[in-house]
Order: C-alpha cells, then structure tokens, then sequence
C-alpha cells in the first residue's frame, strides 16, 4: 500500500512537471502576431533596378550580436515578411540567382513595424548597402501615435534615482499624475505614476517583455527591473491595436537586456548628497543631511554560442535623509524640549540633524534565453 502511495504521489509530480513543461513551450512557439508587443516585424519588396517584382528571393536577417537569424522568400509580387524579431542590430540579405546580392545594416525597435525594399541589379557581382543605424526604417503601416525610448537614451541621459520610466515624460501628452482617489489609497507603489493626455493613472498598461506589470491591489505598475537592465521601451498614447488590451490611457512596453554571443559586464555607481544638492530655501542652514548611493553590477554573455545565452543584474540602493525642519523650530528647540520634559512629562527631542529616514532597497534581474529553431525560442 505504502509503495502504491509513493508511485502515484511520484506520477503526479511527474505530470505536473509535465504539463508546466508543456506551457511553457506552446508560450515559447506562440503565433507571431501575439509576440509584435515585444518584438519587431519587418517586411517589403523584392524588385529588380526596373521595378519588375522578383519573386522567390532569398531574404535572410541575421542579429549581429546573438546569431540569430531567420530566411525567407518573397511572394510572386516579390513581397516578403519577417515577423516576430527581437529588437537590436541586423543586417538583412537579398539574394537571387542572375543577380547581385544586396546587404543592409538595419536597427529593429520594440513594436515596430518596418519596411526595407530592395532594388537588386542584374548580374553577378555583390553589392553592399549600409544604412545607418541611426535612421528610422519607416512604418507605412503604422497607425498609432507612440515613442520609442532607446537604449543609447536610457544610458546617456539623467534621471534621478535611475528611474527609466521617468524618460516616458519625453513622450508629448505625457505628465506625471495623481490618483483620483485622493488619499484613500491604502498601498502605495514606489514608482513615477504616469497620466497620459490628463487621464487616470489606473487607466494604463506596464508590460515588462509582453508580461503584465500591473499590481492587482494598487491598480499601477509594480517596481520595475533596474535601468542597467532595460534595452528599450515604446510609449503608446493612442490608437493602439486590441493585441495590448485593457488599457483606456497609454501603454508602456519594456523589453529587457539579453546575452549575447561575448561576455560582457558592468560595475557601476551612482550617488549623491548634501554637499552636492541644493539646499530648499525654506529649509534652516547646515541641518539637512542626504546620502544616496545607487551601486551594482551585470553580466551577460553565451552558455552555448548562437544557442543559449544568460543575462544578469543586481543593484542596491542606500540612502539616508534628514527631515526637513524650518529654521523657527531648530533655533528654539531648547525651548521646546523643556516644555515637552517638565510639562509634560514627555522626552526631549533629539538631535534633529541625526533623525534620519532610509529607503534601502535590492533590486535583481536574470534572463535566460534559448534558440530552439528558427520559429521557436525561450526566454
């Protein structure tokens, strides 16, 4: 009986693992148009220097920083379409046979949807075109009114507290806002809270790499994954497809860093205090006192070359800040105290300067992500 028992529990733990297995890879082989939230597509026309469609061209695009790469061939218009691509860096080949072979250097953002036509000329010898990677692919398709927030931005501009999110504000109609509710807000979320064209804050949609990142209890984003962690994001005001859902305001759409086929890794530290700020005006002189480090490291590279690559970061913040006190109050303290102790038998306050209130916080980040094929990955 006892053995029965042992083999049906192990059955059923194998079953479930089963099943999670099973879950997993039929949301890693999902259809293309459910992962365009996270990823980019790109399409357009294969045509000779006359502008005759060629049909059946070989179009491959390969990521130049993980291998990836994915082949097509256009239509009998000479059409052709690539979707489901990771944002980054590609170069994209057009090839077919009587004529030479054509390569552009492209840069793929989140949620786009680019077009690239080539013209390839008759004959034999190959032709190399670069585009700059600092020039938009256009979207003629496009309908939506949206913003992309790039990974040279998020590295080179400022922000305080390294909250990435803040660089949404770059994008028009978007401010910082305010619940409707007022103080009845019983949980409160250590993020900037958006308000896109005036409207709630409870009206948006956070996806973190097509992930909801909307807390249930607070109505708002959750705390987001460290800056040095973030590739890109798009901001969405308007006229967004029904693929994003739920939300009547604005999306945010954040993909996050992967390995690639080098190591690469970061220490860093960001810090501040209260010889270098600015002192408030209506704060009393010599009694403010900030101490703000923001410190970690990432590291990202191949465990299987073209295959299988890891990606991992962790960053702490300390930080102690004195309360604000007017200089009324500090200049008759004594006065205070000795009112609080032989009035009232209450204890004396103490030295203000020293009362100081920390925010500490940890924050980490790891991404596993793996090739199974051409159509099916893992992350």
């Amino acid at each position: 009986m006892g053995g029965d028992m042992i083999r049906l529990k192990r059955s059923c733990v194998l079953a479930s693992f089963s099943l999670v297995f099973l879950l997993v890879i039929l949301s890693a082989s999902a259809p293309a148009a459910l992962g365009q939230t996270v990823t980019a597509t790109l399409s357009g026309r294969i045509a000779d220097t006359s502008g005759g469609s060629v049909a059946k061209a070989a179009v491959t695009i390969s990521n130049t920083a993980t291998g990836f790469s994915r082949t097509t061939q256009s239509s009998e218009a000479g059409e052709y379409t690539i979707p489901a691509l990771p944002a980054g860096e590609y170069t994209v080949t057009a090839d077919f046979a009587g004529f030479g072979k054509q390569t552009k250097s492209i840069t793929l953002q989140v949620g786009q949807l680019a077009s690239l036509d080539f013209a390839l000329k008759p004959g034999a010898v190959a032709e190399k075109v670069e585009v700059e990677a600092t020039s938009e692919l256009a979207e003629p398709t496009r309908t939506q009114v949206s913003t992309v927030i790039t990974e040279r931005q998020i590295i080179n501009l400022p922000v305080n507290g390294r909250e990435f999110i803040d660089f949404a504000l770059l994008s028009p109609a978007v401010a910082i806002g305010n619940t409707t509710s007022g103080s009845t807000d019983v949980i409160v979320e250590p993020v900037t809270k958006l308000s896109f064209a005036g409207q709630n804050i409870h009206y948006n949609f956070i996806a973190v790499d097509g992930a909801d990142d909307i807390s249930t209890a607070s109505g708002i984003q959750r705390g987001t994954p460290p800056q040095e962690s973030v590739q890109e994001f798009r901001v969405i005001n308007t006229d967004y497809s029904a693929e994003f859902g739920r939300a009547t305001a604005g999306i945010v759409n954040i993909i996050t860093r992967s390995g690639t086929n080098n190591w690469h890794g970061t220490l860093y530290e960001y810090f501040r205090n209260n010889k270098m700020d600015a002192i408030n005006l209506l704060e009393a002189q010599g009694s403010h006192v900030l101490r703000q480090n923001q410190f970690g490291a990432a590291i990202g590279g191949p465990i299987q070359k073209d295959k299988t690559f890891l990606y991992a970061n962790y960053e702490l913040q300390r930080r102690a800040e004195s309360h604000f006190y007017n200089s009324f109050v500090l200049a008759n303290i004594n006065a205070i105290n000795t009112v609080k102790t032989v009035a009232y038998g209450l204890p004396a306050e103490p030295d203000l300067s020293r009362v100081l209130a920390t925010g500490d916080t940890d924050n980490g980040f790891v991404r596993l992500d793996h090739r199974f094929s051409e159509k099916h990955n893992f992350y």
